[in-house]
């Protein structure tokens, strides 16, 4: 056994009783700071198995001593059998139901085709060379050991597990086809209890067959058990409902391990079912199925699953983020406390020109660590590693910088936010079609994470403590799609009211410094956002754009005061900072990163969320922000400000609008809509007329996300909306004005 990747996790919402999986404990449980104490994405134990699938059959050939030795010499806690039965009755361990594969038995029994174990007898086995092919198949790896090996019998293969193990290895067999051998399983049972195996703690018996299992349990009802499953199995089926059906009989699931999700582990763990997916040979998919919780891992590379697990390493992916035309801010999480290490340059092989930055990852920020890169050339795109210094395993990720002042250069980024809500949990689509387009950037616009809803890292909600915050980041953070497009490019994040919860007010709800905590914490931000908990920056993309970002929570009155003079969402600090860089910038586009619509309603009656007060649903409804907006509106108007968009997210459906606030016939700015990432899918409504709305395009009940493109040498911008899968539902070209 090996020590968890949440450095010793608590196990205090999932209590078990004595008859429980449990029993293959083989340290103490340790607390993790940074536990919240109720996430079902963690081990139920506080160890990790490495099950060795086929012995080290990356090394040597499988289902051979040698496989297993090696196997045990890299530090497996198990060794894993396959089971079939020879024509008089002799169990073997070999994975194929024919001998074709990995014998010579083509060679020496030509006649036999096609050469089924069940049709051989253990001495006409005895003869094949079990070893040979592995030296053909895999000549870097070959070894004159190999040539010869036998293929052994179970008992065999017991025995030789017990002696070279020290009995600390434990044994995992799987009844291969129990339906083609008849009375499998009596004669499995006969040969434990003749090897004295049967009572010991570290077995299990595993098969695809829940028939084969059921008999086990009816023979042996002490011994713990594990379903195997492919995706077919469980296609259609209600993992919660199928994992509580099986909980009768089973201690565990084996399943194939792309079927892995927080709903999958969040069902099995809550039925006290450990979770040992197959078969797992890179580090990448170690490190991400071990970022779900599982509880072991088969693998045919031991000693990669074993250096994890001796070792700190990064645990949920890398990002970029924040990025200008000469610095970015480099992100990273561990497991637990860590040195991190990050390298920069241009050279994608690091062989010229790195920089070397390093951090540490500490409880205090749940072991995530930002760094500055500077120094950066403009419009470059730039390659990144991270590792925890005590550990081999890297992370790469890469970036490009902005053009420089005063160039105009095309740009693409990517938009979009709601993830994690009203029960919608990871993986998400849409972060893989965004990575798909190898955006410039992507902007996180708001609800990262909804903290205030029930999922697996926080089943009991709301969020309240700072690890049930951290929890949810980390969770999200599982979706391959969302690591994959954040390590590939840099990230623009801002937070929503989910981040805290819903429809909050920042200077009066009592949660707002815990869920600023960990967001800060989660993203790549640079001191500029986070110092004093301001958020809101200007980013230039040279002379092409000027991304304007917002804090539309930290500074708002309550949503239920009326509307007035004294009313704020922004602050007057941040309004005022506002009208300064739209007045100030002379790019060809302004895009205003807003959390909240302008025409929108959003929130509820009298106590609305947004800019808009609902005059077309209630028109005695006081609340809103219209007061504030109508600043900024008349401030783009009388300054003649041109080429403005908002772009924004919060209302679960996709839209685009432009407006003509004064009602001259002349657009005075524009508004870009995308949405659900991962939520609730709603229709879209009717607008609010204050600001005089067009609607260009509205669509919902639907996952999506925004492209937005500037080409300044044809004095154009043009937005998408795609679905998840990357289709174009609408788009429209804007000419941008001199």
């Amino acid at each position: 056994m090996k020590k968890s990747l949440i450095a010793g996790i608590a196990c205090l919402s999932l209590s078990v009783t004595s008859g429980a999986p449990l029993a293959v404990l083989a340290h103490p449980i340790e607390i993790s700071a940074t536990d919240n104490g109720q996430t079902t994405l963690r081990p139920l134990s506080s160890d990790v198995a490495v099950i060795a699938h086929r012995g080290a059959s990356a090394y040597g050939p499988e289902h051979t001593l040698a496989a297993y030795k090696q196997a045990m010499t890299m530090k497996a806690d198990y060794v894993e059998f396959d089971l079939q039965m020879t024509k008089d009755g002799h169990l073997i361990a070999m994975h194929d139901e024919t001998l074709a594969r990995t014998t010579n038995a083509k060679e020496l029994y030509p006649d036999r085709a096609p050469w089924q174990v069940k049709d051989f007898t253990l001495e006409e086995i005895s003869r094949l060379d079990a070893g040979s092919w592995f030296n053909k198949a895999y000549p870097d790896k070959a070894k004159t050991e190999y040539i010869g090996q036998h293929v052994p019998t179970l008992e065999e293969a017991i025995e030789f597990v017990k002696q070279h193990g020290n009995g600390k290895v434990g044994l995992y067999m799987e009844t291969k086809a129990p339906s083609v051998y008849p009375g499998m399983e009596e004669k499995l049972i006969e040969i434990l209890k003749k090897t004295n195996v049967l009572d010991d703690e570290k077995l299990f018996l595993e098969s695809f067959s829940e028939e084969s299992l059921r008999k086990l349990k009816k023979l042996v009802p002490e011994v713990k058990l594990v379903q195997l499953y492919t995706a077919k199995m469980l296609s259609g089926k209600d993992v919660y409902q199928e994992f509580k059906r099986i909980s009768d009989y089973a201690a565990g699931v084996g399943p194939s391990k792309e079927l892995v999700v927080p709903k999958f582990m969040e069902a099995a763990h809550q039925n006290q079912l450990l979770v040992h997916p197959w078969t797992v040979n890179s580090q990448d998919d170690m490190v991400s199925l071990l970022s779900l919780g599982v509880d072991g891992e088969f693998t045919n590379n031991t000693d990669l699953l074993v250096d994890l697990l001796d070792n700190p390493f990064i645990s949920h992916g890398v990002a970029s983020g924040d990025i200008t035309d000469s610095s970015a801010i480099l992100w990273a999480r561990t497991n637990e406390k860590a040195r991190v290490q990050f390298e920069i340059s241009t050279d994608s092989s690091f062989k010229h020109d790195t920089i070397v930055k390093t951090s540490r990852a500490d409880v205090e920020h749940d072991f995530t660590v930002n760094v500055n890169a500077t120094g950066l050339k403009p419009d470059t795109t730039y390659f990144y590693r991270a590792h925890a210094i005590s550990s081999k395993y890297t992370v790469n990720g890469s970036f490009k910088t902005a053009p420089e002042e005063n160039s105009l250069k095309p740009l693409t980024m990517v938009w979009g936010g709601d993830t994690g809500g009203q029960g919608e949990i990871p993986p998400f689509n849409s972060f893989k079609a965004m990575s798909a387009l190898n955006p410039d950037f992507f902007l996180f616009s708001g609800d990262t994470i909804y903290a205030d809803n029930k999922t697996p890292a926080v089943p009991n909600p709301p969020s309240e403590t700072v690890e049930d915050f951290w929890a949810k980041y980390k969770e999200n953070r599982t979706d391959a799609g969302l690591r994959s497009l954040l390590q590939k490019t840099g990230t623009f994040a801002i937070w929503d009211d989910h981040e805290v919860t819903n429809d909050f007010s920042g200077p009066t709800q009592p949660l707002t410094p815990t869920g600023l905590r960990a967001f800060k914490d989660y993203w790549p931000m640079s001191s500029e956002r986070s110092t004093e908990d301001k958020l809101y920056q200007k980013y230039s993309w040279g002379n092409t754009m000027d991304m304007i970002i917002l804090n539309n929570r930290g500074y708002r009155s309550p949503n239920t005061q009326a509307d007035g003079a004294d009313k704020t969402m922004l602050g007057k600090e941040q309004l005022e900072w506002l009208k300064q860089q739209l007045l100030a910038s002379d790019a060809k586009v302004k895009l205003v990163a807003t959390s909240v619509p302008i025409s929108i309603p959003t929130g509820k009656a009298m106590a609305r969320d947004g800019w808009a007060n609902g005059n077309q649903v209630n028109p005695n409804d006081p609340t809103g922000y219209e007061n504030e907006f109508k600043q900024i509106s008349d401030f783009i108007i009388e300054k003649e400000i041109k080429n403005v968009f908002f772009v924004t997210t919060d209302v679960h459906f996709a839209e685009v609008i432009k407006y003509d606030a004064n009602q001259d016939g002349k657009t005075d700015y524009n508004e870009l809509i995308s949405g659900p990432i991962g939520a609730v899918k709603i229709n879209p409504g009717t607008l609010d007329p204050t600001f005089g709305p067009e609607r260009l395009y509205a669509e919902g009940n639907f996952f999506n996300f925004g492209v937005f493109q500037i080409n300044p040498s044809k004095q154009e911008a043009k937005v998408e909306i795609r679905d998840e899968n990357g289709k174009v539902h609408f788009s429209h070209s804007f000419q941008l004005e001199e």
